[in-house]
């Protein structure tokens, strides 16, 4: 037995030992042509059908599932959980003062969000740009060697390239932390603990999405997913704070 167990640890040893020098092989121009950009093909999509798609997408079926989502919440909590008098309070204080208004001002402003960012990514295809890089930059040379030189790129390999892309999770929060946070302040103010829990979700998301994208640029979709959803869960419950406010609904 013991034998046995030694011939295990040695095995162990072997694999860290291994993994500690043997580092993940990356290849920092796989997938790029000579200029640093993802290689023109017949797959490359148009603007007009990547900005298509990210309008259907964000503009469309998102704010639909969203308003499924709100109203389920919504009728859930007050006819389930015994929250409907409480509800019916601060809908009908909302009302009386036309707070309604200045709900559907902050929804409007995060559907504009949306909107533009329908635009950047439906112009990201054709311009051939792979993520985490956000922006092309170009030696401005007329002429010279450097006139032709390669697009600067983000270092997208090794530990600069882990750090990048780390930053990147960060910076994606970061761009839409203020229309998160006024939409929780004003969905808190007639949800409450609902809204709590819902941060948590988002934040589970986004400490997974920054993780993972560190790790790897495919692998964040693991994060994204329930950072987005419980954001848009929380905008979309703004918009029927809206409704219900300006339209004095009883439901």
């Amino acid at each position: 037995v013991q034998a046995i167990w030694s011939s295990l640890a040695s095995a162990i040893y072997c694999v860290f030992v291994a993994m500690a020098t043997d580092p993940l092989v990356e290849d920092e121009f796989k997938d790029r042509d000579a200029t640093g950009l993802q290689p023109l093909t017949e797959k490359t999509a148009t603007e007009d059908a990547e900005t298509t798609k990210y309008m259907k997408m964000l503009l469309v079926v998102m704010p639909i599932v969203g308003q499924v989502l709100a109203w389920t919440t919504y009728f859930c909590c007050a006819k389930l959980l015994g929250q409907q008098e409480i509800y019916d309070k601060k809908f009908a204080f909302a009302h009386d003062y036309q707070l309604g208004y200045v709900y559907l001002c902050i929804w409007v402003i995060f559907y504009t969000r949306s909107a533009v960012v329908c635009i950047a990514n439906g112009a990201r295809a054709p311009a051939r740009v792979e993520r985490p890089d956000q922006h092309v930059y170009k030696v401005m040379a007329s002429s010279g060697s450097l006139k032709d030189a390669p697009y600067v790129m983000m270092a997208n390999t090794g530990p600069q390239g882990r750090f990048n892309r780390a930053m990147r999770g960060v910076f994606n929060m970061d761009e839409s932390a203020p229309y998160l946070m006024t939409n929780i302040v004003a969905s808190g103010s007639i949800f409450g603990p609902v809204v709590l829990i819902l941060c948590f979700l988002v934040a589970y998301g986004r400490v997974t999405f920054t993780h993972k994208y560190k790790i790897a640029t495919k692998e964040r979709s693991a994060g994204f997913l329930p950072a987005v959803i419980g954001e848009q869960w929380i905008g979309s419950l703004v918009l029927l704070c809206a409704i219900k406010s300006i339209l004095g609904l009883s439901v």
